[in-house]
């Protein structure tokens, strides 16, 4: 195939729907853009890989899963599980890139660009630009292991020195924020960041234009009640116990408190601990891809995360100007800056913060108006992908 000179083979190891929700929530306006400016640009992820190679690798999974350090170690076949699939699927890329004649790639974790630079060397081919996204908050062992994909320390030393060498052979390498970027120097031990890294915010939202009193009545919440809005996967490090924790205490006092958690996965453990407390009718859980009406029927946005590259959920609750409270992790301060309450990852603080913006409708109205201004400091769609252009024809 003879592609056009202006192209650009964007790669993730995400499904499609994520396209609209997750990492797609950020890549697809920066997709968008770059067709209208001419460019040819393919999304490439996980449902475009042919079964068959999936097949193939789940029958070398089982087989190596029998092997001596590997046979009846959960963690470890986990790990490599995830190092398989994300390796296949650059080396898949780097086919792609070859068959279709794609001159520039864009990899959007370190692992797939590993098998990228692997396939690219393996295959041969001449005048491919690539580049890698760091989306976790530090490098990329130290991300997954965080996010429940365990690594022993000698597998932590081996797949840092990987990614340092990785990082070493793009052609550039972006993170969301500073602070992100900066810690990926720090955990494969290098004295400063390199000058092909750089940050690369991602696009302010466009703000939710839905008035309070209609979103209300789309949801079906009372106008008199008070909202409380948490958004993102219900994993641990999301930390969605201490919001509720911390719910559950104030609500005691506040009849017509109410907890709103928008996210995928499994919520039986806080749906019990309302049920205790007494509280089940005002604890609700929804996994929608519109976020618009929440945020715009919401009182106050909670984010209680352990750690965040960016935050794009925060990010969400700041441009539709709601009073935020976030915990100061990762790169949540160069995002929110003074727009957010930024508290530490611990339930007596997040119970102060909520008492005081419940009981005190002015600190709401200050709160908010922070937002507001701070929201108006995020990049837009043109400025990024401006930034986006100068990195991939430089």
């Amino acid at each position: 195939m003879n592609a056009p000179e202006r192209n650009l083979l964007m790669v993730t190891r995400e499904l499609s729907g994520d396209r609209r929700y997750g990492l797609g929530r950020s890549l697809m306006p920066v997709v968008l853009a770059l067709r209208e400016r001419g460019w040819l640009v393919r999304y490439l992820c996980q449902e475009d890989l042919p079964e068959s190679a999936k097949a193939g690798r789940s029958r070398w999974l089982a087989r190596i899963a029998r092997l001596p350090g590997l046979a009846g170690r959960g963690s470890r076949q986990a790990l490599v599980s995830a190092l398989a699939e994300r390796f296949q699927m650059g080396w898949f890329a780097a086919r792609i890139a070859g068959r279709e004649g794609f001159n520039t790639v864009h990899l959007h974790d370190p692992w797939l660009a590993c098998g990228f630079w692997l396939g690219l060397r393996f295959l041969r081919l001449p005048g491919v630009s690539w580049g890698v996204t760091e989306h976790g908050f530090g490098c990329y062992s130290r991300a997954t292991h965080e996010d429940g994909l365990t690594q022993g320390a000698r597998a932590q030393r081996w797949l840092r020195r990987l990614e340092g060498l990785v990082l070493n052979a793009a052609g550039w390498v972006t993170a969301p924020t500073q602070l992100a970027l900066d810690q990926v120097a720090r955990d494969i031990a290098l004295p400063c960041t390199p000058p092909h890294w750089h940050a690369i915010s991602h696009a302010a939202p466009r703000a939710a234009v839905t008035a309070r009193e209609q979103a209300r009545r789309q949801l079906g919440w009372d106008e008199n009640d008070f909202y409380l809005l948490g958004v993102g996967r219900l994993a641990p490090l999301k930390r969605f116990d201490l919001m509720v924790s911390a719910w559950i205490a104030v609500a005691r006092c506040h009849p017509r408190l109410h907890l709103q958690i928008l996210g995928d996965g499994d919520s039986r453990a806080f749906q019990q601990a309302a049920e205790a407390a007494g509280l089940s009718s005002r604890i609700h859980f929804a996994f929608i891809e519109d976020v618009g009406p929440y945020l715009a029927a919401a009182d106050l946005y909670l984010s209680t995360s352990v750690t965040e590259s960016f935050g794009m959920a925060n990010l969400e609750a700041l441009v539709a100007g709601l009073p935020c409270v976030c915990t100061a992790v990762g790169g949540v301060p160069e995002v929110m800056g003074q727009g957010a309450w930024l508290i530490p990852v611990e339930q007596q603080a997040l119970r102060a913060a909520l008492v005081e913006l419940i009981s005190v409708p002015a600190q709401r109205t200050a709160w908010s108006l922070r937002a507001a201004t701070q929201a108006r400091t995020a990049p837009r769609i043109e400025e990024v992908v401006d930034r986006y252009v100068q990195l991939f024809t430089q």
